[in-house]
């Protein structure tokens, strides 16, 4: 009932915004009522008005104009232990004041509550929906596409529900007051009923055609300075080294010029109801007073407690139109925002089946059988794999960049599913394992590490229950625990967002002891050192060759001569096994291996080898 009287009078799409408050009852009835108990004290106040007037002017209620509702307040007015009529009625105004501000009050202060439990809600809704989406999401969209939908635009919606019970306030009391003055006379109401009319129909164009649209230009625009922000930020180095601050200036400020134009248009918009409204207001009050003088000129001064009640409910009705005007062109102005959050929050996301088996130990081996994978917009990145990685083993996969090597660590921690075959993790298939007890058994370490802006300590123990002894057990291992005891505040030194206050072998450093931290059976190296210099390749291989020692490891190398002591390679090559075995097997073979050994140790300089030997 309520949803279809929004409905009507702000526009069909104000569904979308039911929507977000259907599922808190409690707070729509409270509003509710405490909206109607404030314009039922508000039109009682103009009542009350009217019988003060009556009684200066000596005229009674019934003399031409009041009715029932009138008659109801005067008897009420007549049991307050007061002679005085006047006296009575004064109190009466002033018990009815008292009433409606605190319903008033309380109105407020339930809908800010309503308003800010349910944009407290809808964030958590769009986070924990974030957080539970499959890889895939994040690699479909941007990062400043995500931040927008996940916290900028909710914050809209709060603003937005702040307005919609002002709306009910507002409509319940033109109502009110709108029954009294047709009840003390329906000619004079009739003006009022036009002005509504021809005020809502202007606001609904305005708020139809023009509101809505540029909110919708509004949002794009602040989606795409949120995106510009957060390439900025994770950019700024190549930017800075490349001189491209133009490119990027240029960009954003382009974005925020446009959101600027749109909001300052709107706010040029946005005020031209309330004074045309205000014009008509006063135009039609003083058209009335000029035709009542002019046809009952003797009857005038007994005219003026209607007159004066007029004036007083168009003092009250004048504001709430204007209001309610301005609140239908904001949410008109808000609404495209608030559909980003809708669709948002009913994204068909992808969420990958958690299984029902735990995995208590990694006890055999991982095995590959026909497993197909494609990403889309580029297929067959896997073709039929068939792959094993025995428990105690070091396995190396290698081959040209695109063969599918990463993709494969990222299957075997179910970052994917496989289009098609299965991965078995010691004979049970990884769609029926419970992916979080699988996790546990892995230490995962890649050439992009994730450093936040916390302590070293936080860093490495990346929210796990691990004390302080335990962190630095996993960075004496990672060869990291040197660096952290030099710095000022050791393990507590905050590294800057991204970890930017620290060299590139340092955060990788940093990386290998928060995989180490748990004690993991299975230890994951994708392209760890690939990104480091020679020097800090070195530091951190050596750390590398630590901990592999007596432990499951798989890594995919760029280099290769970091993986000819595997236990076995895996020769990827455009999404297929080429060949396996160990390096010297493989070498004898003259393969595709030979090749890219043979490659890459014909373009390093004798001297980098030696140099990198020593280090080691």
């Amino acid at each position: 009932m309520l949803n279809k009287a929004f409905a009507r009078m702000f526009g069909v799409r104000t569904r979308i915004i039911w929507s977000f408050v259907k599922p808190y009852p409690h707070y729509v009835v409270a509003v509710t009522v405490l909206s109607f108990m404030t314009s039922f004290f508000d039109a009682v106040n103009v009542v009350v008005l009217f019988s003060i007037l009556n009684s200066v002017v000596g005229a009674k209620t019934g003399e031409g104009f009041g009715g029932g509702i009138t008659h109801s307040i005067d008897r009420l007015i007549g049991i307050l232990p007061v002679k005085d009529t006047v006296i009575a009625a004064c109190l009466m105004l002033i018990i009815s004041i008292i009433l409606k501000n605190i319903f008033s009050y309380l109105q407020k202060a339930v809908s800010a509550r309503a308003s800010f439990r349910i944009w407290q809600d809808v964030q958590r809704q769009l986070f924990r929906k974030l957080i539970t989406a499959d890889y895939q999401y994040f690699l479909d969209h941007k990062l400043g596409e995500i931040v927008y939908r996940v916290y900028s635009a909710p914050a809209s919606l709060g603003a937005l529900l702040t307005l919609m019970p002002q709306a009910l306030a507002e409509l319940a009391k033109l109502l009110a007051v709108g029954a009294i003055l047709l009840e003390m006379s329906p000619y004079a109401s009739g003006a009022i009923l036009l002005i509504g009319a021809l005020f809502y129909y202007f606001t609904k164009y305005i708020a139809s055609k023009v509101s809505y649209n540029l909110g919708e230009g509004r949002s794009l625009a602040c989606e795409k300075q949120n995106v510009l922000l957060s390439e900025t930020i994770s950019g700024i180095r190549q930017i800075k080294v490349f001189a491209s601050e133009k490119r990027w200036l240029d960009a954003f400020f382009g974005a925020m010029n446009d959101y600027f134009k749109l909001a300052n248009l709107d706010k040029l918009i946005a005020p031209l109801p309330g004074h045309i409204l205000e014009t008509l207001t006063i135009i039609m009050l003083a058209l009335l007073l000029i035709g009542v003088k002019l046809l009952y000129p003797g009857n005038f001064a007994l005219l003026i407690p209607v007159l004066g009640t007029f004036a007083y409910a168009f003092q009250k009705i004048m504001p709430s139109l204007s209001m309610l005007g301005d609140i239908r062109i904001q949410i008109m102005g808000t609404l495209p925002i608030i559909e980003v959050v809708h669709s948002s929050l009913n994204l068909m996301t992808k969420n990958i089946p958690d299984g029902k088996i735990e995995i208590a130990t990694f006890s055999d081996a991982i095995r590959f059988e026909g497993v197909n994978f494609s990403y889309p917009g580029r297929e067959n990145v896997l073709k039929g794999i068939d792959l094993t990685f025995k428990r105690g083993e070091v396995t190396a996969i290698v081959g040209p960049s695109g063969a599918g090597k990463s993709t494969i660590a990222d299957l075997i921690v179910k970052l994917f599913v496989p289009d098609a075959g299965t991965i078995f993790i010691d004979g049970v298939s990884i769609m029926d394992c419970q992916i979080a007890t699988w996790l546990k058994k892995i230490g995962f370490v890649t050439q992009d590490t994730f450093i936040f802006n916390a302590t070293l300590a936080e860093n490495i123990s990346f929210g796990l229950d691990v004390g302080l002894d335990e962190v630095i057990e996993a960075a004496k291992s990672a060869n990291a625990h040197e660096f952290i005891a030099q710095l000022p505040d050791g393990y507590q030194t905050v590294v800057g967002d991204r970890g930017m206050k620290l060299s590139g072998g340092q955060r990788q450093r940093i990386a290998i002891a928060r995989a180490l931290v748990h004690k993991p059976e299975l230890l994951i190296l994708d392209e760890a050192t690939s990104s480091l210099d020679n020097v800090s390749e070195a530091i951190v291989q050596a750390a590398i060759n630590n901990i592999s020692k007596n432990r499951t490891v798989i890594v995919i190398a760029h280099r290769l001569s970091t993986v000819i002591d595997a236990d076995k390679i895996i020769v990827l090559n455009d999404g297929e096994v080429a060949e396996a075995g160990r390096h010297d097997e493989l070498i004898g073979r003259g393969g595709l291996y030979y090749k890219l050994y043979t490659r890459e140790k014909m373009s390093q300089p004798e001297n980098k080898q030696t140099k990198k030997a020593e280090l080691v």
